[in-house]
């Protein structure tokens, strides 16, 4: 494991996950790894020894992440004292937005939006794939399910905390928008020439249609 993206959700983890990648550190463990991988279970798992206070091991976390060379957004972000301690060897690149409010809004019409759905969906419908229980999970153990109430709090003390940990190790903060310059810097490699920085965004068309509802409707989301 060479490095750990502990940025949350929302704060351009995919496009660095993309862009490490194009810098040779690849394969880089994203979200979108744990449905392809099959290790919701796994994560869950995790999450409840997080929870109840109980040690999870890097021979555990191995389970999900070996053979990556780095990882990167949820769930892995939302366990950073354990895999600071896990991977002592791994450099920290903590992703941010400009602004508290820049992120509350991302979130709010992307994930949260979506998981409001989702309890919508799963009030009908009670089998739920291990992706959507694992994503229950999160959201209930990050904010409380309440993002609207929680979330910046959590936002503010996540940020804090991944500082305060990673203060003896190689660590980055790193916005989206500063391209490639302080991250080949941080990593000591050249820039690369001709290509432009990754502006990667699984949720870019969603959030586009969230968009287009609110405004058709004249309402706001409920969750911001």
């Amino acid at each position: 494991m060479q490095i750990l993206v502990l940025g949350l959700p929302r704060t351009g983890t995919q496009s660095l996950a993309d862009a490490l990648e194009q810098l040779g550190i690849s394969p880089v463990y994203h979200m979108r790894e744990v449905g392809k991988q099959g290790h919701a279970e796994l994560w869950m798992d995790a999450l409840d020894a997080k929870t109840n206070n109980l040690p999870w091991t890097r021979a555990q976390f191995d389970q999900m992440l070996s053979g990556f060379q780095a990882a990167a957004d949820y769930p892995a972000a939302i366990f950073p004292a354990e895999l600071l301690e896990a991977y002592p060897e791994a450099a920290v690149i903590l992703s941010v937005r400009s602004n508290e409010d820049a992120w509350l809004s991302s979130m709010s019409l992307t994930l949260i939006h979506h998981h409001h759905a989702s309890q919508r969906s799963s009030a009908t419908h009670k089998q739920l794939s291990p992706v959507a229980s694992l994503a229950l999970r999160y959201h209930k153990a990050c904010w409380d399910d309440d993002f609207a109430k929680n979330g910046r709090a959590l936002y503010q003390e996540h940020n804090a905390k991944v500082r305060q940990l990673a203060i003896d190790r190689r660590f980055l903060e790193y916005q989206p928008g500063q391209g490639w310059a302080p991250l080949c810097e941080f990593l000591g490699v050249p820039v690369p020439e001709g290509i432009s920085y990754p502006r990667s965004d699984d949720w870019a068309e969603y959030k586009k249609k969230v968009e287009e509802e609110l405004r058709a409707s004249g309402g706001t989301d409920s969750a911001t």
